[in-house]
């Protein structure tokens, strides 16, 4: 069965323009039943990565959080919303990235992510084992409002990787440890989030997103869109061809089409909405980050090749650094530690999740990439 995507065409973070925009995606989504109906309990989650103005891109904008729950409220709703930044509580994070006000309008209660559900999975799944916020399973519907990033690990963070805000705060660090050094592996986590949770609509903005090094350290990129679809695979697989990335290199798009959990063919989907000019994008900025890698056996020596001489690695500024020691205290190998006043990456032990770099509020971890690898990076874009 074909998958539904829907693609409008937003100017702006204009109440009204915003607001009818997004009735129109939700509509579109809506052709086989409402997606919420009087009395549910619905949990919003959006991207909340860490304390950020919107203007920053790092964040959901408040404004698309707003309109979306002026539009469930209408329909009768009763609304929460939760996160788990890997710094920081949900509170503080919502209250410096201009949600406060927000949550007073609509009364949308908040909901930190404290307990943990074990989920099983059969022995033909990669992991057996994961465990995630237990609140929200108390939900009747979940309503995935991700940010269109840039992610210099997984490529792009829609839909799909949006859910990772669902592992509790520490367990993030853990996952990276255990799955982040094969990107394939870690695409798999993602996608066993996805498969449990199942939004009943995933809504993306991609008005302001960012590019570059994302998804904390990029740059903020006007693309001028909104999306949703009750497929997030599917969704994540048409903004990715609208931003010119091959489908191939956001793996989560790639392995959910073979795991039967989503829709990439353009056979497969069926987009609705605006006609839209000057896509698919010809100047959108991957992460430096981005090669060929993805493609190959970790085993494979040419692989541990790149690895070791041509993909690209952090590097901490040690003007910039504050010597917060928010980067060694989270950094899942342990590779980093301080050496007289300053904070150093040991090469043998990074695994090149860059948490780090995701992590890091001074901006003083770049990501640098050797020539050869700037080469295959442009080959695989």
């Amino acid at each position: 069965m074909k998958s539904l995507v829907s693609v409008r065409h937003c100017r702006e973070y204009q109440a009204a323009e915003l607001r009818s925009k997004l009735e129109k995606v939700i509509s579109d989504c809506s052709v086989d039943g409402p997606i919420v109906r009087s009395g549910d309990r619905v949990l919003l989650k959006p991207n909340l990565l860490r304390s950020a103005v919107p203007e920053r891109a790092i964040v959901t904008h408040p404004a698309v959080v707003d309109a979306v729950a002026g539009i469930l409220s209408d329909c009768g709703a009763r609304l929460s919303i939760g996160d788990s930044p890997p710094l920081g509580n949900i509170q503080r994070v919502l209250a410096k990235s201009g949600y406060e006000s927000i949550l007073k309008r609509h009364d949308i209660e908040t909901v930190p992510f404290v307990q943990k559900r074990t989920i099983e999975f059969g022995d033909d799944r990669i992991y057996r084992r994961l465990e995630l916020a237990a609140e929200v399973f108390e939900f009747d519907r979940v309503i995935n409002i991700a940010k269109l990033k840039t992610h210099c690990q997984m490529t792009l963070t829609l839909g799909v990787k949006n859910l990772f805000g669902l592992v509790i705060g520490s367990d993030k660090a853990s996952w990276h440890l255990r799955a982040g050094r094969v990107t394939d592996h870690f695409a798999h986590v993602l996608l066993q989030i996805y498969e449990t949770v199942r939004p009943d609509i995933t809504i993306l903005d991609g008005i302001l997103g960012m590019q570059g090094n994302g998804p904390n350290s990029g740059e903020p990129r006007y693309v001028g869109i909104l999306s949703a679809s009750r497929d997030a695979i599917a969704m994540d697989s048409v903004v990715a061809r609208l931003l010119g990335f091959p489908i191939d290199s956001v793996r989560t798009c790639a392995l959910g089409k073979e795991l039967g959990l989503g829709n990439i063919s353009t056979e497969d989907i069926e987009v609705v909405g605006d006609s839209l000019t000057g896509f698919p994008l010809t100047d959108f900025k991957a992460p430096k980050s981005m090669s060929m890698a993805w493609n190959l056996s970790y085993w494979n020596p040419i692989r541990r090749f790149m690895e070791n001489h041509i993909i690209t690695k952090p590097e901490i500024d040690g003007d910039a650094c504050k010597n917060c020691g928010i980067c060694m205290n989270h950094c899942p190998p342990q590779a980093i530690s301080e050496r007289n006043g300053k904070m150093v990456i040991d090469r043998r032990k990074c695994i090149s999740c860059f948490c780090c770099h995701e992590l890091c509020g001074s901006d003083a971890i770049s990501i640098r990439q050797p020539f050869a690898g700037r080469m295959l990076s442009r080959f695989s874009k």
